[in-house]
């Protein structure tokens, strides 16, 4: 797969011209949080990562669709994709961003240049990529979450009101443990 990345400002393009992470042959390329975000206990958040991005086929330019996955090194964080593996349709074109949920009871930080999520193409193999200043139109255009049969689509930065999760202790916890042989 041959991802073309379109920085959305010049703290992206650095992050991105400079990538010191990604190896040639490698399956995922890490994509980087470009802005300091807050994620409060329950909440789900969208991340926005600073670029816009299209895939193509390494041997004949067909466009691909392609997924968007958690890091192994998230499992430090209290933090998890939201859709546990984001689909890019091939032809969307708005920036890219990761859909997350804070399970713990805490507030927790993301930091510029944190690398939550990586892209990988549906084949595992490795991935090219090249900076781009500008990207192909296409009739889905910059329309996500949810965007599907709508007229219009609005990103939202986060859910209102926050999901809120409960920790299950007592007779309740041990009776669903029974009945799931843990």
């Amino acid at each position: 797969m041959h991802l073309k990345i379109l920085p959305l400002d010049s703290k992206a393009a650095e992050y991105y011209s400079s990538h010191k992470t990604f190896h040639a042959g490698d399956s995922g390329l890490d994509l980087f949080v470009v802005k300091e975000q807050t994620i409060q206990p329950g909440e789900t958040a969208f991340i926005k990562l600073g670029i816009k991005a299209a895939a193509f086929d390494g041997k004949d330019g067909t466009g691909l669709s392609w997924l968007l996955m958690a890091r192994s090194s998230i499992s430090k964080t209290p933090l998890r994709l939201s859709n546990s593996i984001g689909l890019i349709d091939q032809g969307y074109r708005g920036e890219i961003i990761a859909a997350v949920d804070n399970i713990k009871n805490e507030a927790y930080t993301v930091k510029e240049g944190d690398r939550l999520v990586q892209a990988v193409g549906f084949d595992g193999k490795g991935i090219t990529m090249e900076i781009v200043e500008e990207l192909d139109e296409t009739t889905r255009g910059e329309g996500g979450f949810g965007s599907t049969d709508q007229k219009s689509c609005k990103t939202v930065e986060k859910q209102d009101p926050p999901i809120k999760r409960s920790k299950v202790v007592g007779e309740v916890a041990s009776a669903a443990r029974e009945s799931v042989g843990a």
